[in-house]
């Protein structure tokens, strides 16, 4: 029980440094939040403010997954000077989980802002805002995993940005046609009952996902 409780008290100090660290470097926040606004602001201009519910969802994932490319894609880049020290200090798994919390949180935290944003200039269809959040956390629990798990391979890799876009778009390919599905369903007023096995499949993509992530990652950190 006393090494577990280590282990976690380990995950939360990984998890406070990378916070720390972004907070120091403001300059990638600042640009995803500069990234994320434009964007929005150029659908608003390029559609005169009004889009159909199908355009709606649609562009609001599209516009998700290009920030979480962005937000996520340098989760182990800014570890390159520091992975010897970690790999000392600590478990490859405890180093893995808190950059998955981590991501997952940031994630979301953008998809949300994203979300308000997008509402104000392109108007809001959404009726079922629960149904709505539970997918957008299940897709950003996708999307933030398989980034995580593409970046920490490609850390090792010469050609970072041609194995993120290589490796990523394999892997997210059923997370965002699960999303993009469910979402545009709750849209269309669809209950629970009635896209629960859609949602169960999204999670289980998820839970795979996450478990590669567990499996590859000790390979990757030793070599």
């Amino acid at each position: 029980m006393n090494l577990h409780l280590h282990d976690v008290s380990k995950v939360l100090h990984l998890i406070k440094k990378d916070l720390i660290v972004d907070w120091r470097q403001q300059n990638p926040i600042t640009g995803i939040l500069l990234y994320l606004s434009s964007t929005i602001f150029a659908t608003y201009m390029a559609f005169e403010g009004f889009v159909s519910t199908e355009v709606w969802n649609a562009l609001f994932w599209i516009i998700l997954l290009f920030t979480s490319i962005n937000a996520i894609s340098k989760s182990f880049i800014q570890e390159e000077r520091r992975s010897h020290y970690y790999f000392f200090l600590c478990k490859p798994n405890e180093i893995i989980l808190a950059k998955l919390i981590y991501s997952f949180v940031y994630l979301f935290c953008i998809a949300i802002v994203s979300l308000i944003i997008y509402s104000i200039l392109l108007g809001n269809p959404i009726i079922n805002y629960s149904l709505f959040i539970l997918n957008l956390t299940l897709g950003c629990v996708g999307l933030s995993g398989a980034f995580t798990m593409v970046s920490s391979i490609a850390f090792r890799s010469s050609n970072r940005s041609i194995m993120m876009a290589v490796l990523g778009f394999p892997v997210i390919i059923p997370v965002l046609i699960l999303s993009i599905s469910n979402s545009y369903k709750i849209l269309d007023s669809y209950v629970f009952i009635q896209i629960q096995g859609n949602l169960t499949a999204l999670f289980s993509v998820d839970v795979i996902i996450i478990a590669l992530t567990f499996v590859l990652f000790p390979f990757t950190w030793k070599s």
